[in-house]
């Protein structure tokens, strides 16, 4: 017997490097495609600083080795995030042979779910939170008239990358609640008398994941979570999850 569970242990362990080379591998080629077709992706991501208050703007770097650093920095965040769905895939494997049917709709359907709400977060934060979120940082609210704005190309690079990035990794924690609930780890009477702390705790985590500490960003995280939670509870009702 003990060698039996030697055995299962040591074929988990190989397939658990597979899994981690597969990874690897996907994280590298990636990385390449996104070097490649960097000057592209730039293009689009700086699209909402190329045009401030109706005005061309030009972005500037400040030192010899910015440009480089950039592009290297980039192309390996961007290739990790293209393979998301590789790694996602390769865990979901390793774990998958322990689940019931059940949990395996429930995983099916909160994949879907993710996979939609990091679209509608991508989205929402690339044509309208970012957009506003830089005309009014921007703006002769912040900005006194008769001060230039000098924005440096890096920062503005990762503002957007990392804003898109944050706001969809955040957009993932109704999920997480909804499988809690299902699991039963969680009851919904405990969430909805603590919803004055959760409330709380979703404004901290807005200030956390926005790139910059500015209220507006913030905002843009906050509300749609405020709303979701609550959604999130709604759904848990219809389908009477978490009544413990």
């Amino acid at each position: 017997m003990t060698t039996g569970e030697s055995l299962t242990l040591l074929d988990h362990l190989r397939e658990l490097r597979e899994r981690i080379l597969v990874s690897a591998l996907a994280i590298l080629m990636g990385t390449i495609a996104c070097y490649a077709v960097y000057d592209k992706i730039v293009v689009i991501l700086m699209k909402p600083f190329l045009n401030l208050h109706g005005s061309p703007t030009t972005l500037y770097v400040n030192s010899l080795f910015e440009g480089f650093a950039t592009k290297m920095h980039f192309s390996i965040v961007a290739g990790v995030i293209l393979t998301l769905p590789v790694h996602l895939y390769g865990l979901i494997r390793f774990v998958l042979p322990g689940l019931s049917s059940s949990e395996k709709r429930v995983l099916g359907w909160a994949l879907f779910a993710s996979l939609v709400l990091s679209v509608f977060s991508v989205y929402m934060g690339y044509f309208y939170f970012i957009p506003a979120a830089v005309e009014i940082l921007t703006g002769s609210d912040f900005v006194p008239t008769g001060v230039g704005v000098l924005l440096n190309f890096n920062q503005a690079l990762f503002y957007v990358m990392n804003f898109m990035l944050y706001s969809m990794l955040t957009f993932q924690l109704p999920i997480v609640l909804e499988i809690l609930l299902y699991l039963n780890i969680i009851s919904r009477r405990t969430l909805l008398r603590q919803s004055r702390f959760v409330i709380v705790v979703i404004f901290i985590i807005a200030a956390i994941v926005t790139p910059t500490p500015d209220v507006v960003n913030q905002l843009f995280i906050a509300v749609p979570l405020l709303l979701f939670y609550f959604a999130t509870l709604a759904l848990a009702y219809v389908f009477k999850f978490g009544e413990g």
